[in-house]
C-alpha cells in the first residue's frame, strides 16, 4: 500500500513537472532571451512593458520614458564610465531604437497599411523622437546615430507601406 501510494505521488510529480517547462528553442523563449539581451536587469520593468505595448500596436513612448529617464539620471549624476554607463547606454539604445521598430512593425502587420496605419505612425514616430530624442543630446549621445540605427530597421517597411510620408516618418 506504501509503495502503491509513494508511486501515484512520484507520478503525480513528474507529471506537474514535465510539460511545465518550454523548449530552449521555443519562439517564446528566444524571444525573452534576446529581449533580455537587450538591457540590465536595472531597465527590465519599465523596458518589457514598452516592449509588450510595442508589440500589441500601442505606442511605447511613454512607457519607453521611463527607461530613457533611468538611464539619463544615471549618465548625468554617476554613470560616468564602466559598466553602469554601458547599461545606460544600451538601454536608451534598446527603447529608442528597438522597441520603435517592433511598434512599426506590428502597426505595419495590422493589415492597415493602408491610410489608417500611416496615420498611427505618424502621430507616433515624430513624437517619439522629438520627446526622447531631446534627452539623448543631454547626455551626449548623437541623436543622429539613433535616427540612422532607427530607421536602418524601418525605413523599407515604411517607405512601402507609407510612400507619402516617408520622410516625415523617418525625419528625413
Amino acid at each position: 500500500m506504501r509503495i502503491s501510494f509513494g508511486l501515484v505521488v512520484l507520478s503525480f510529480a513528474v507529471s506537474a513537472c514535465s510539460g511545465t517547462e518550454e523548449d530552449a528553442n521555443s519562439p517564446n523563449v528566444r524571444e525573452e532571451a534576446s529581449r533580455a539581451a537587450l538591457v540590465s536587469a536595472d531597465y527590465r520593468k519599465s523596458f518589457d512593458r514598452a516592449w509588450e505595448m510595442a508589440g500589441e500596436g500601442r505606442s511605447p513612448t511613454t512607457a519607453c520614458a521611463g527607461v530613457v529617464g533611468k538611464a539619463v539620471g544615471l549618465l548625468q549624476t554617476t554613470a560616468t564610465d564602466g559598466q553602469p554607463r554601458a547599461d545606460a547606454l544600451a538601454a536608451l539604445d534598446a527603447c529608442y531604437v528597438q522597441v520603435m521598430a517592433r511598434f512599426v512593425d506590428a502597426k505595419l502587420a495590422e493589415g492597415n497599411q493602408g491610410s489608417s496605419g500611416c496615420i498611427s505612425l505618424l502621430s507616433t514616430l515624430p513624437v517619439h523622437r522629438s520627446s526622447l530624442g531631446s534627452f539623448l543630446d543631454d547626455v551626449g549621445e548623437n541623436k543622429a546615430d539613433y535616427d540612422r540605427r532607427l530607421n536602418e530597421l524601418i525605413g523599407d517597411k515604411v517607405g512601402s507601406a507609407c510612400p507619402d510620408s516617408v520622410s516625415v516618418l523617418l525625419g528625413t
